[in-house]
């Protein structure tokens, strides 16, 4: 019972081993060329192992000038702020206004900061966002192997698919 215990355990710790791999990037060599859509898996010493479209590639890490993420846009981050501000603005106006009777302003606070100044600029800030790429880049063309290397471990650690 102990040894298929020990060996599930292993299992599940081999298995997330093997799956911890990146989000997919694109290499690009020094030269001209490279890997446009793989995913980081481990590196030693030199040596960088990425899955490319079904198959795994064992790449020089001197031949890599640049590693580039795609992590999309900023539509969350621009709705969230935008959200904020119409928060904090549909706040104040019926701080100040709230008492007179205006006729655009719901009677309701709740349904007017929300429907009226929340909501809208949610979507606006969101819409502001979709303009921007959140793109990393990391240039490794003028460090030396070592110093490439410990860079690229960083890399797959921050970029971890699975973390």
């Amino acid at each position: 019972m102990k040894n298929i215990l020990f060996a599930f355990i292993g299992l599940i710790i081999l298995c997330s081993v093997t799956f911890s791999q990146t989000d997919p990037c694109s290499i690009v060599y020094k030269g001209s060329g490279g890997i446009p859509r793989t995913r980081l898996i481990g590196i030693h010493q030199n040596l960088l192992l990425v899955s490319d479209t079904g198959a795994y590639k064992i790449v020089n890490t001197d031949k890599i000038a640049r590693i580039r993420f795609d992590n999309g846009k900023y539509w969350k981050t621009g709705a969230a702020f935008g959200a904020g501000i119409g928060f904090v603005g549909g706040f104040l106006v019926y701080q100040i206004w709230g008492k007179k009777k205006i006729k655009f302003l719901p009677k309701d606070p709740t349904l007017g900061v929300l429907g009226m100044f929340t909501v809208p600029s949610a979507i606006i800030g969101g819409l502001i966002g979709l303009a921007f790429k959140n793109i990393d880049t990391y240039e490794l063309a003028k460090l030396n192997s070592f110093v490439k290397a410990k860079e690229i471990k960083f890399i797959i650690r921050d970029h971890a698919q699975y973390k």
